[in-house]
């Protein structure tokens, strides 16, 4: 069974929110549902909005229902994409289809959305439901066969129409925590047959709320001559009853050309949870310049966040979210639904400015902030730095730079604005590195997609070329394992992070310890074998488990690093063998086998 070594990088990703909030079922309009139909721009030949109030049912028996995560709030490296139902801090919950239809996919892994069910409807969407403890007994049994077909506890795969049909109602799972889940809940998506993934609040799913969103903050940055010269202005707004002002009533700032971020956060009745923002809105005077509205988003969009949020302050202040009301020109994602001169502010004229800035909540409660903005170039609010750079990256071709030791190559699309680019390297004292250490600008710099890097190998015996990888190091200091591949002194692999680089040699084999069997031990009682398995720097690729020389099937948790095998009770009374296998990305493999009885 195959295990990305980047998968365990989900793992780390938990829920941001621990607060929860009451959500109640209600009924769209059939106009609201015309409008979403024209905004959205559907086939109309194959997708038809419901107006049946009831198409959607809830995906749990708990009342109220409440969330722990909305759609599209701004997460490390995405948007979230559906609505993350509590399940009472517990697992176990029964879990409904909402609607008709058949199984379409199954998914499970040891990261990500853990173990996940799709169902296809007949109106044309497709619903989502991650991090189940396991699935109802015929689905069950067609994940089993599957599996062992595979020989993988990770499968992901597509069922036919009329293979597994269910009924609105019917349950289909039990909740859990599988996967990169921070905690017991239930991930809930709608989606169409494009993988473009809806609000689910437009579809009936309304939040009970009516409290305005909250707001703490404005950035404010230059985008003319002084851009990259400046880290931006930032400043308290104060208010009360949903509006805001800023100390004086008005900012005067040395550059013509300005761009708005705001922090703020949604809060609900009966909870002191912050959750994400649906609508935000700019007016320059009574022009709308700016509009950001959490309909629908793709996939392929969503980390386009790193470009929508001020991801230095995000990463640096505990997640602290600065939504940007400009749109950089390698940002195409589809939430902006209105711009002018993509939200920068035009200054140049002199006069003051009327900037209001409207932040609402699907249910309507609106936060407004008011507040003059005008140009003057006395002002020292846009500090200036010195602008040092090696090579200018554009966002608009692609970008290669290289040297004697390094070589990259930027494909068009990867970046989400100009980059003014610094490269410096040093030679390391450390005896396990095998390369210089390359400092690709910083790990601030946000970075679309990915590129492909070369770096040249020092004093690397070719006999271990096969066990040398990249190392990536941010700017916490954490690192992470990107691989590569030897050929003719330079490891080439694939980044798509600027910060520190450099090679290192993994030749460690990965930790296996089985938890609760000693030889010998009769496991008739226990049911299940508890392994943990670690690797020390590539990353575990590969594991597979064994009872007398047989595969069965073991589960894998990426966030514990754990391994549960669940023991056939069926097995004949004596002794047994049981054998794991766990090999990390660089080839190297551990084996461990402890006999035991039932």
């Amino acid at each position: 069974m195959k295990i990305l070594a980047t998968t365990f990088l989900l793992s780390l990703i938990v829920l941001l929110n621990t607060s929860f909030h009451a959500v109640v079922i209600t009924q769209p309009t059939t106009s609201n549902l015309q409008t979403l139909t024209d905004s959205l721009q559907l086939p109309t030949s194959d997708f038809r909005l419901p107006t049946d109030s009831n198409y959607f049912s809830s995906p749990l028996d708990i009342s109220p229902l409440t969330i722990v995560g909305n759609f599209g709030e701004p997460r490390r490296l995405h948007f979230h994409t559906g609505l993350d139902f509590r399940t009472n801090q517990e697992e176990g919950h029964a879990v409904f289809a909402v609607a008709d239809g058949y199984i379409s996919r199954i998914n499970v892994s040891g990261a990500g959305y853990g173990n996940a069910l799709y169902i296809t409807h007949p109106n044309g969407y497709v619903t989502a439901y991650g991090h189940l403890q396991k699935f109802n007994a015929q689905l069950m049994a067609r994940l089993r066969a599957e599996q062992y077909a595979k020989e993988s506890f990770a499968v992901d795969f597509k069922l036919l129409p009329q293979e597994i049909l269910v009924k609105k109602g019917d349950t289909i799972a039990l909740s859990g925590n599988t996967g990169g889940s921070g905690g017991p809940h239930l991930h809930f998506e709608i989606r169409d047959s494009l993988e473009r993934v809806y609000n689910p609040l437009l579809f009936g799913y309304k939040l009970k709320d009516d409290m305005k969103p909250l707001v703490s903050f404005l950035k404010f940055y230059a985008l003319d001559d002084l851009k990259n010269k400046s880290d931006g202005y930032r400043t308290k707004v104060f208010g009360k009853l949903g509006v805001y002002e800023v100390t004086g009533g008005i900012v005067k700032l040395n550059s013509t050309q300005i761009g708005i971020s705001v922090n703020t956060f949604d809060v609900i009745n009966l909870s002191d949870a912050h959750i994400g923002i649906y609508n935000i809105t700019v007016f320059d005077g009574d022009k709308m310049i700016y509009e950001y509205k959490m309909d629908r988003i793709a996939f392929s969009d969503k980390r386009d966040v790193l470009s929508h949020t001020d991801y230095p302050i995000f990463m640096n202040e505990a997640h602290r979210t600065f939504h940007k009301c400009f749109v950089e020109p390698g940002n195409h994602c589809p939430v902006y639904c209105s711009l002018e001169n993509s939200g920068v502010i035009n200054l140049s004229d002199g006069k003051a400015h009327d900037i209001h800035l409207e932040v609402s909540d699907y249910a309507g409660n609106v936060a407004l902030v008011k507040f003059k903005l005008q140009y003057d170039k006395t002002s020292q609010l846009l500090k200036e730095k010195e602008l040092k750079y090696t090579t200018r990256f554009d966002f608009d071709h692609e970008n290669e730079f290289s040297n004697s030791d390094i070589k990259m190559k930027l494909p068009l699309g990867c970046l989400f604005d100009h980059v003014f680019f610094n490269f410096s390297s040093a030679l390391s004292t450390e005896p396990n590195f095998f390369s210089k250490i390359y400092q690709l600008d910083n790990s601030n710099t946000q970075v679309f997609d990915w590129f492909d890097l070369s770096i040249k190998t020092e004093n690397l015996n070719p006999a271990f070329a096969d066990k040398a990888i990249v190392i990536y190091k941010d700017g916490t200091g954490a690192t992470t394992s990107r691989g590569g591949k030897f050929e003719n002194g330079f490891i080439t692999t694939k980044a798509r992070e600027f910060g520190t680089y450099y090679v290192k040699l993994d030749t460690t084999l990965p930790q296996v310890k089985i938890l609760n069997v000693v030889p010998n031990r009769n496991m008739r009682l226990y049911k299940k074998i508890l392994i943990k398995i670690t690797d020390n720097l590539s990353g575990i690729i590969d594991f597979d488990t064994y009872v007398d020389g047989k595969w069965v099937v073991t589960v894998y948790d990426a966030k514990f690093s754990m391994l549960t095998h669940s023991l056939d009770q069926n097995l004949s009374t004596g002794e047994h063998l049981f054998k794991v296998v766990v090999t990390d990305e660089r080839n190297n493999r551990s084996e461990v086998e402890m006999k035991f009885t039932m």
